[in-house]
């Protein structure tokens, strides 16, 4: 069809004539239409020929877009991926890796499931995500790839008389307007056992679910919250403007804790094991050592 030339045709395809002519009396056969006709020198195709030739372009782009869409899946290119988290780091710090991740892979549908940490624990044996992220505790029927620990520590305004000390303890906090996360469970118990240990009153003036309300209380100047080091990070990130914030450490030490899972059968996807890469990468730097 190109060339319209059994002769340039053989030699472009690094065949023999013969080849080539047998080639085309096959597909007479198997097609039941003559498919080209000889005028002078050069063969004309058959209008039968020009309709076949576009449906065999067609079908060729099919299979050269199929061979790229396995190869974008083999690469982690392509695909969907079904992320399920508790909420805290669904609000706050995957948005950020998700457009990473993206940002790399425009191929790729993400899929953002914000659930309880108890609700993305049962979905593990359903195989309702590819990657989940959720508090402890954890049992052995889930699976968990890895756990991260942030060190919890005090944000305050930069006007606020407490920023003078270079660690913030309960005995110091007594008195302040403490805003606590009781969304997250394990913190905010791990927060009172800190208080009762130094013989501190723990009252705390505001109570929310989400270290990201927490921190925009502190933001609007509603008193002090204990935040998980990356949450803060993030946070600062987004505002920009980082001048009417302090943030102190917290002593005795209290941390945060998350744990990435995966379903209990089958193995994580191209995608999952990416995105778990990228998860490890992008927290690393806020991961409170051992």
């Amino acid at each position: 069809m190109q060339h319209r030339s059994v002769t340039e045709a053989a030699r472009t395809l690094g065949v023999s004539q013969p080849a080539v002519s047998a080639a085309l009396k096959r597909l007479e056969q198997n097609v039941g239409f003559v498919l080209f006709r000889r005028e002078s020198r050069h063969i004309v195709p058959t209008v039968e020929a020009q309709l076949l030739h576009q449906e065999a372009l067609h079908a060729l782009a099919g299979f050269a877009e199929l061979e790229d869409a396995a190869a974008g899946i083999s690469a982690g290119q392509r695909g969907v991926l079904t992320v399920a988290s508790s909420p805290g780091p669904g609000i706050v710090w995957l948005p950020e890796i998700i457009s990473r991740f993206r940002r790399d892979r425009p191929d790729t549908k993400i899929r953002l499931l914000t659930r309880s940490s108890d609700n993305v624990r049962s979905l593990v044996s359903s195989r309702a995500f590819d990657v989940g992220i959720a508090e402890p505790p954890f049992d052995r029927t889930n699976t968990v790839l890895k756990r991260y620990r942030f060190a919890l520590q005090c944000v305050l305004p930069a006007t606020h008389a407490l920023t003078a000390h270079e660690t913030l303890t309960p005995d110091l906090l007594e008195g302040s307007d403490l805003i606590i996360t009781s969304g997250s469970r394990t913190s905010y118990a791990a927060i009172s056992r800190a208080f009762e240990a130094s013989n501190t009153p723990f009252h705390p003036a505001i109570e929310c679910e989400f270290f990201a309300i927490a921190l925009n209380l502190v933001i609007a100047g509603a008193g002090i919250c204990l935040v998980d080091a990356l949450s803060i990070s993030d946070t600062l990130r987004r505002i920009g403007d980082t001048s009417a914030l302090v943030i102190r450490p917290f002593s005795p030490s209290v941390f945060y804790e998350v744990g990435l899972l995966k379903p209990n059968l089958g193995e994580l996807s191209v995608l999952a094991k990416q995105f778990a890469k990228l998860l490890d990468d992008y927290t690393a730097p806020h991961v409170a050592q051992s």
